[in-house]
């Protein structure tokens, strides 16, 4: 997984601004998606910048109700999944091997702790894990 720093903080933005971009009106998805919402993308550029140096690089994409969402993917079993809205709360969903995690911290400008240690968890054990045919 590619590690997020300075360069990375600027791509994850750019990804930001481009799907912004895709889904700002109504029905971008063709389902009658919400637009995405000027305070989701503030909210996702800043928790963007919160995303502490060193940590795997998630995948931006916007969610039918207009919020932005997160998403890092380790294996099909280590999963995180964060969602923003722009109300300031942060809602996430984790699977961890046989674990499923979720819950909603508030969102002030730091990544939550409950976050960094899933990031950190899962990153770990996926260090762990075997090669493929080794």
């Amino acid at each position: 997984m590619l590690r997020t720093d300075d360069a990375m903080h600027a791509r994850l933005k750019q990804k930001i601004a481009e799907i912004t971009e895709q889904c700002a009106a109504p029905g971008w998805d063709g389902y009658g998606a919400n637009a995405v919402t000027p305070e989701a993308v503030a909210q996702a550029r800043a928790f963007a910048d919160a995303i502490p140096p060193h940590s795997p690089a998630p995948d931006p994409g916007v969610e039918p109700d207009g919020g932005v969402t997160f998403g890092w993917y380790w294996t099909l079993r280590q999963t995180l999944s964060v969602s923003v809205d722009g109300s300031g709360a942060i809602h996430y969903a984790a699977l961890l091997e046989t674990e499923s995690i979720c819950g909603t911290e508030t969102f002030r400008d730091r990544m939550p702790e409950k976050l960094v240690d899933l990031i950190t968890s899962m990153d770990k054990l996926e260090a762990c894990q075997p090669l493929a045919g080794g």
